[in-house]
């Protein structure tokens, strides 16, 4: 019978009349609740796709423990509003803003803590360095550096023309938005995130949970850069292909192995939030 029971959910539009974003909210179940819950901050573009799923069942293992979970869509992304062209750095760490808040009013004000995945965990990190109101955060392969991530981005569009064997590359348009892999990047999303580097960042929070799919435990030393500046820095090292780009075809979606999920939740349900 605990198989079919679902977890109870309340999915509706937050924000600005004029910028609304789309959100779940998993109420928290079990015997008790956590004393602080989640808000789940998504990756974007055809990363968003991939991880969509995966998203999906972490918020509802993080429940089933007892934890109150928020996920969301950023503006101009998933089924939020806006032109698929509208995105920006600075809406999305607006988005984030936006997010706690709605969090906080279905959960009358419980403590926040942060889980993003690859550039969502960028912005979790932006956000909660300049503002006081998350506790901790889940960081899972953050990118560092916003450079080397939109020029990854360059490389697999290319790299995805030349698997459909197009001769020509995809034009751009004249106001500078270009198209990755059925997704576009304006000029200003692209300015906003290459500007990112995490490796410059002050402490965001008081501790953070560091999770890894590459080869190596801490790649970049991102997690000696927290440690220096006084973070508590736990990590958890599953090394797993990136199922967030998808196979060589860039159409089928691979799943991260259940234990990376429960290694998240586990994490979390380990911690003590002072009153």
């Amino acid at each position: 019978m605990g198989n079919s029971i679902q977890d109870p959910t309340v999915a509706g539009y937050m924000g600005a009349a004029d910028r609304q974003l789309f959100y779940c909210y998993h109420a928290p179940q079990g015997a008790s609740t956590r004393p602080f819950g989640v808000v789940l901050c998504p990756p974007a573009g055809r990363e968003y796709v991939f991880a969509h799923r995966t998203f999906r069942q972490l918020a509802t293992r993080l429940s089933r423990a007892g934890f109150p979970v928020l996920r969301f869509d950023y503006f101009a992304s998933g089924d939020s509003a806006g032109e698929d062209d509208e995105g920006s750095v600075e809406q999305w760490l607006d988005d984030i803003a936006s997010a706690i808040d709605t969090f906080r009013n279905h959960t009358a004000g419980a403590r926040v803590c942060l889980a993003g995945f690859r550039i969502g965990a960028s912005l979790a990190a932006l956000h909660a360095a300049t503002h006081q109101d998350v506790d901790s955060l889940i960081l899972w392969d953050p990118v560092i550096s916003g450079e080397r991530y939109v020029d990854g981005l360059l490389a697999d569009h290319e790299h995805f023309l030349r698997l459909r064997l197009w001769r020509e590359k995809t034009a751009m348009g004249a106001d500078g938005v270009s198209e990755i892999v059925g997704f576009l990047l304006s000029p200003r999303l692209e300015s906003g995130l290459r500007s990112i580097r995490l490796d410059t960042l002050p402490a965001p929070a008081r501790r953070a949970l560091l999770m890894s799919s590459s080869p190596t435990a801490d790649p970049e030393r991102f997690g000696e850069h927290l440690e220096a500046l006084g973070m508590q820095i736990d990590r958890q090292h599953v090394a797993w292909p990136e199922f967030w780009t998808g196979n060589e075809e860039l159409d089928d979606v691979l799943m991260p192995p259940a234990r990376v999920l429960q290694a998240i939740v586990g994490w979390a349900q380990g911690q003590e939030v002072p009153a």
